[in-house]
Formats: C-alpha cells, sequence, structure tokens
C-alpha cells in the first residue's frame, strides 16, 4: 500500500523537486471518459500545497513530440494548472487539457527497438523537453497505448539519467488507468466506466421502450473495441434482450450469418409468446472479427486498426436479421439500427466515479511522492491506494499490455444471460 503523507513530510523525491525548482506535468491521451478533470485536481493539489507547480499538456502528445522546446506556448500547448484552474475543472464535464490520440511509441515494438535512435526519436524528444521546461515528473492518463508509452519513457529516461545523474527528469513517471471499456488488468473498475455505461443504459432503455411501443427491434451498437463490459452492463440495465460481447468468440471464428440466425431464433421464439419487440446490444469490438475480406473496404486509423465507427458493425447485423426474418417468416419487420457512444464521455461522474478519480489522482501523488516510479496507481477495497510495477502490466517480450476481459465462465458474464429476455 502506498503510505499516507502529510503536508509537512518531505520525502527525497519532493526535496529534490522544490530545491532544484522542478515541474510535475500531467498528459492525458486517448479518448475522454468522466472524471478525468478530477484525477488532474487530485493529482494538482497534493503538489500545489506542497509550493510544487504543475503544468498540463494540452492534446496528450500531440505537441510535445513533434515540436522543439523553445516553440512550446503557454495556453496553446500546455497550461499552468493552479487552484483556479482546479476550480474550473471540478466544474466543467470538459476535458481542461484536452486529448489526443497522438502515439510517440508506436515505432516500438520489441525490445531491440529501445535501441533505435530513429524509433526512439520522439520520446527522446519528450525528455528533451522536460530537460528545458525543467519538468521533475510525468502524471500520465490513458488507456493501453498510453500505458505502453508510459513505459517506454521510464526505460529510456532511466538510460539516460545513467549516462547523465544531474539529468532534470530522472524516470518519475506515473500511470493513472483510463478507459471506459474497463478492460484494465490491475484495477476492479476504470474511472468513468460506471458513468458512461449507465447513460448509455439509459439511453438503450429507452430504446427498448420505444420498441415495445412499436413492436420493433432496435439492434445497438455500443462502445468496446476488446471486452464487452461497457455493452453487457447497459443492456443489464435497459433489460436488453441479448448483449453480443467479443469475448464469446475467443476460442471460435465469428460468423455475421451465424450471428444473425441466432438472433433470428430469439425474434421467433419471442413472437410465440406475444412479444413483437426487443432490444439487441452489440458491441463495436465485433467488427474487428469479421473476416478479412469483410474488413478490406473499412477506413483503418494511422495505427493500422479499422474504424469501428466505420464498419457500422450494428446496421450490418440489422440488415441481415431483417433479410433473414423476411425470408424464415414471409413478412416485414422492422430492425432499426442504432449507435451509443460518444455521447457518454464526457458527463459529471457518478459519485463513485468522482470517489475514484479523486483517489487515482492522490494516488499519483503519492506514489512518486514515495520514489515508485514506473508504476500504475490502482486502488483496493474501500479505495486503499497502491500501484503496480509497469514490468507486470506488459509482456516484456510483445511490449502487450495485459488486458481483463469478461470471463466467461465467471458470475458477471453468469448475470448478464440470466437476466436477458430472448424467450
Amino acid at each position: 500500500m502506498a503510505q499516507q503523507l502529510t503536508v509537512e513530510q518531505v520525502t527525497p523525491f519532493l526535496a529534490r523537486m522544490k530545491k532544484r525548482d522542478l515541474k510535475v506535468a500531467v498528459l492525458h491521451s486517448g479518448g475522454p471518459a468522466p472524471g478525468a478533470n478530477r484525477v488532474i485536481a487530485g493529482a494538482a493539489k497534493q503538489f500545489i500545497d506542497r509550493k510544487i507547480p504543475v503544468i498540463g499538456f494540452i492534446n496528450g502528445y500531440e505537441f510535445i513530440q513533434l515540436l522543439p522546446p523553445q516553440d512550446l506556448r503557454p495556453g496553446r500547448h500546455f497550461i499552468e494548472i493552479d487552484e483556479e484552474t482546479i476550480s474550473h475543472g471540478l466544474d466543467s464535464n470538459t476535458l481542461i487539457i484536452r486529448t489526443a490520440r497522438a502515439n510517440p511509441a508506436k515505432d516500438i515494438a520489441a525490445q531491440g527497438d529501445l535501441n533505435d535512435p530513429k524509433k526512439t526519436a520522439a520520446i527522446n524528444r519528450i525528455l528533451d523537453i522536460f530537460e528545458y521546461m525543467r519538468i521533475g515528473a510525468l502524471i500520465s492518463i490513458g488507456g493501453d497505448d498510453t500505458l505502453k508509452t508510459a513505459n517506454f519513457i521510464y526505460e529510456i529516461a532511466r538510460r539516460r539519467s545513467q549516462e547523465n545523474p544531474d539529468a532534470v527528469f530522472d524516470s518519475a513517471i506515473v500511470h493513472v488507468p483510463k478507459t471506459i471499456d474497463n478492460d484494465y488488468y490491475g484495477i476492479p473498475w476504470t474511472f468513468g466506466y460506471f458513468t458512461a455505461a449507465e447513460a448509455a443504459g439509459r439511453i438503450v432503455r429507452g430504446l427498448y421502450d420505444d420498441a415495445r411501443a412499436t413492436n420493433c427491434y432496435h439492434v445497438t451498437e455500443l462502445m468496446g473495441r476488446k471486452a464487452g463490459w461497457y455493452t453487457a452492463a447497459a443492456s443489464i440495465y435497459a433489460r436488453g434482450t441479448r448483449a453480443v460481447i467479443p469475448e464469446e468468440y475467443e476460442n471460435r471464428p465469428f460468423s455475421l450469418p451465424e450471428l444473425a440466425e441466432t438472433l433470428l431464433q430469439i425474434v421467433l421464439r419471442r413472437e410465440e409468446k406475444g412479444k413483437a419487440y426487443g432490444v439487441f446490444c452489440i458491441a463495436e469490438g465485433i467488427a474487428d472479427l469479421l473476416p478479412k475480406e469483410e474488413k478490406q473496404d473499412i477506413e483503418r486509423d494511422r495505427f493500422g486498426n479499422i474504424r469501428l465507427a466505420e464498419a457500422k458493425i450494428g446496421d450490418r447485423v440489422a440488415r441481415e436479421l431483417e433479410a433473414r426474418y423476411r425470408q424464415a417468416t414471409g413478412r416485414k419487420k422492422s430492425f432499426k439500427p442504432q449507435i451509443v457512444g460518444y455521447e457518454t464521455r464526457q458527463l459529471s461522474p457518478s459519485l463513485y466515479d468522482a470517489l475514484l478519480t479523486s483517489q487515482l489522482g492522490v494516488g499519483a501523488y503519492r506514489l512518486l511522492a514515495q520514489g515508485r516510479f514506473g508504476e500504475m496507481v490502482t486502488v483496493c477495497d474501500n479505495l486503499e491506494i497502491d500501484g503496480i510495477p509497469f514490468s507486470q502490466l506488459i509482456d516484456p517480450e510483445t511490449l502487450k499490455v495485459r488486458n481483463r476481459n469478461i470471463d466467461i465462465r465467471g458470475d458477471f458474464y453468469n448475470l448478464l444471460r440470466s437476466l436477458e429476455r430472448n424467450y
């Protein structure tokens, strides 16, 4: 556990920061999640109370991976985080330092790449900026790719510190896990998940009521590339007829016709019971499982991943289901594709997420203060703060981050299936 520190206690890290007049930087990368401002506020307040200045880089790594240090401008590329900024952040749902998906470590795919000057050039530019701006510590907030980047910064900074013991930034970095997908290994629930999933559930519940009133089916696509936590929770909340999640296809191939046939049988069984309506909840990550030939025309991002929003997997399922229903019954029926997701990412956090995010921010401060660099902040029972070394979260060979998907043999999955109205 990370032990609590009073304002009066001065650790070697805090003493170094104050003696050398160094700053702490905060950075958020990837998609937003409810409550991120509270993470920033929770950490920044601890440092400000101890007279250590804090800045926030705008748009994640977007600017600092490309620009020379002397070109960075306050208000455009970074902001000072003071008490007024904290207060504004707590009153606002919009991320105060904004975010982007820039990935300075995208070319690093193996341990040997850390020795390649070209593949590590962006990381080294970032470390040069830290030296120039006298940044002695970094709090990284983000998902899988951001954790990997934090690990590379940690490793390369350690090497540079060995060559230059007087370096301003000596690998003092910690990471705060963020994803509304809730698939992070090492923490029970990621911040923003409950807020976003409940909001999605409320929307899906409205679609359920509409379906019941109009004798139709809504085929609702929800967020979740690799895991079905978000889709499952929204479906449970909304009395979903069936949730379709990626975890069910871990050990078998995905087939759109097979899925549509399974859903069709549910529709036909429900009609026999006098229920001509329902809601199917489809995790968007199912699109990643489509056969290669069916993904060729789907636009990809700069990292090679298909753009799930462009795949329109919910629409594909709806059209296939509609055709199969007509073929099986000779009748037409409305299967309406819907998409729910982006509108849930910057909502006011629920009480649980407000507590969790604040504690994660305090945890980031505490790990740094105790010299526990290269660790991810986590919480245990009753939000007790702890940290997990990057080495326990990232495979040393593949450099891939460990994920935590729904266990289809576990109680959460059984809860999902036991509550569904698929008859």
